[in-house]
């Protein structure tokens, strides 16, 4: 214990223990999975360095534009991944029995929740940055403190919203500091002093108003105080309507689902209006994983049966390994990987120049490859998931490595310039499925075992 009453010494000890966590995690899928998204994290930032020093060989104020847009991207994750589907209460870290004031305890919440693996990246691919192009060290610097106001605005109403303060006049003011941000990324506010008014509010306000959070209702923040989570609504009349399976499929997957969806969009949105047709496709190194049938896979299909898990166990139990399991897979997969891929050929067709049409042809390679992996995973690599899927934990959702090789064969069809190439690894993959397939329809003792374990633990 500490020798003024107030357990002081345990904040270093919370932070080291969750910074081991997240940059050194137990699994060691995890770890690889940690250390292949640094690399790209600190490829990508170098690429950006390049790109501000040598902005005669881009489009002109590309870079720049890159940047800009990227604080509006930050402010956007940062409220998608705390609110969707629905927002991440703020809950104290110690008991209240602890002898620890409120205000301390605010602090260790507050400092304990911007310590996640998406920040962390953030943090190094800005700094990467900064440390290859120190030339631009303004619009970088505004990066990383837009970077830390905008988890100050999540948390500051997530505290609120757990505290049942929604009507309190910091509710309102933190609103204001979203909506000075989104005036200040549009591009409607023309004035000069209205901009730069607006990035102060935008910026230092979330910050301002958690140190007047915390001086206020610092004391108040232990679990008296605290709101009483809602209950859960009925379900929808359309959801009602639907298969057993889709029920499932949908009430633990539409955000995951939905988030890939609008990322598509808005990736390949970007790619069309900043295609040039001297200097090619500036965000090439992203298209691909947005054009191909990629994110819906990492994000839920590669874990199908796991995700359903009281479907597929209900199918195990009574019946084993069938093809009705196999059926199973290709109802719930099959009509969003078409929807994916339908969508994909429609934006390239609307958006993009003749030139890039060709690349309509790897759209049925892709699909077959990752239905393929995706029946690998869902077998082989399935992992129980006990609550519906939200942004803060989509990265756990399926087997780590079964997402790399998805992304890995996605970057190789794309990537690689001979056809012939292309035809061969969709085949060898495609064709790789025929033998858990074989399995599943021998119903074999090993596989169900193991199948029936991973749902169940």
């Amino acid at each position: 214990m500490a020798h003024d009453g107030t357990l002081g010494h345990f904040l270093p000890f919370l932070l080291g223990r969750l910074l081991r966590a997240v940059l050194w995690p137990d699994a060691g899928e995890g770890r690889a999975a940690l250390i292949f998204l640094t690399l790209f994290c600190i490829l990508y930032g170098v690429v950006l360095a390049f790109m501000l020093n040598n902005e005669n060989g881009i489009p002109s104020g590309f870079a720049q534009k890159l940047l800009f847009a990227l604080n509006g991207i930050l402010y956007a994750s940062a409220l998608l991944v705390d609110f969707v589907p629905t927002y991440r209460p703020v809950q104290p870290p110690l008991p209240d029995h602890f002898p620890v004031s409120g205000r301390l305890n605010l602090i260790t919440a507050f400092l304990l929740d911007l310590i996640t693996v998406r920040r962390f990246l953030l943090l190094l691919f800005l700094l990467v940055a900064l440390a290859c192009a120190p030339h631009s060290w303004r619009p970088l610097g505004l990066n990383l403190l837009v970077l830390l106001s905008a988890g100050a605005a999540s948390f500051n109403l997530r505290l609120l919203l757990s505290m049942g303060r929604w009507r309190h006049l910091l509710f309102a003011l933190n609103v204001l500091c979203l909506a000075a941000a989104a005036g200040w990324l549009s591009t409607f506010i023309s004035l000069p002093l209205a901009a730069t008014a607006l990035v102060v509010v935008a910026i230092a306000g979330p910050l301002v108003l958690w140190g007047v959070a915390l001086a206020g209702l610092g004391e108040k923040f232990n679990a008296r105080h605290l709101a009483v989570a809602p209950e859960s609504k009925s379900e929808n009349q359309l959801l009602a309507r639907l298969s057993p399976e889709w029920k499932a499929y949908l009430r633990k997957c539409w955000p995951a689902l939905s988030v890939a969806l609008v990322a598509k969009l808005v990736i390949l949105g970007l790619s069309s209006q900043m295609t040039a047709t001297r200097h090619g496709d500036p965000l090439n190194g992203v298209f691909w994983m947005s054009f191909l049938p990629i994110i819906s896979f990492t994000y839920v299909n590669n874990n199908l049966f796991g995700i359903i898990g009281p479907v597929s166990a209900n199918e195990l139990a009574r019946l084993g390994l069938t093809k009705r399991l196999l059926y199973l897979y290709l109802r719930l997969v099959g009509p969003v990987l078409l929807l994916d891929c339908l969508l994909s050929v429609v934006v390239l067709l609307a958006l993009f120049p003749q030139q890039r049409w060709s690349l309509i042809g790897l759209i049925p390679l892709a699909a077959v490859a990752m239905l393929a992996l995706g029946l690998w995973g869902s077998l082989y690599k399935a992992k129980a998931i006990s609550k519906s899927i939200d942004l803060a934990n989509m990265r756990n959702n399926a087997s780590t490595l079964m997402n790399l090789l998805s992304i890995g064969v996605g970057a190789a069809l794309f990537f690689m310039p001979w056809w012939w190439a292309r035809i061969v690894l969709a085949i060898v993959v495609m064709a790789s499925a025929w033998w858990p397939v074989q399995r599943v329809l021998r119903n074999e003792g090993g596989l169900r075992r193991q199948l029936w374990g991973a749902l169940n633990s």
